[in-house]
């Protein structure tokens, strides 16, 4: 293997491995503010630069890059899809992803991630 493996074998290879493990694990438990709100119109704009392509201009899931993905985005108007998780599940799935969605926790903050979600709750046909 290269370097780090032929001079600290493999006792070497085991701690990077946890390292990079307690790193994610520490990145993916740092708390949003509890009782921290969106707001829709912060989130609208956010939605626009980032989600609009897969997840569309209505939140159906049918965004222009829709069509070319494995898996249909989800649809934000269908009560099915807010069946799935409390605020807390849609808050990770944005952060870290899920399926063929990538992570953003890289991108926006945990503000922008409940502005975002706010805004997605918006297309949920009453």
């Amino acid at each position: 293997m290269g370097p780090l493996f032929s001079r600290h074998g493999k006792s070497g290879v085991i701690s990077l491995t946890g390292f990079i493990l307690a790193v994610t694990v520490t990145l993916s438990s740092i708390p949003v503010a509890s009782g921290a709100t969106g707001d829709p119109v912060r989130g609208k704009k956010i939605y626009q630069g980032l989600c609009i392509q897969c997840h569309g201009v209505k939140g159906d899931g049918n965004g222009v890059a829709a069509p070319a993905l494995m898996e249909k985005p989800a649809n934000f108007t269908d009560p099915k899809t807010w069946q799935m998780g409390d605020e807390a599940f849609y808050i990770h799935v944005i952060r870290r992803g899920r399926k063929i969605m990538p992570a953003f926790w890289d991108v926006i903050d945990p503000q922008q991630i409940r502005d975002v979600l706010s805004y997605e709750r918006t297309f949920l046909k009453k």
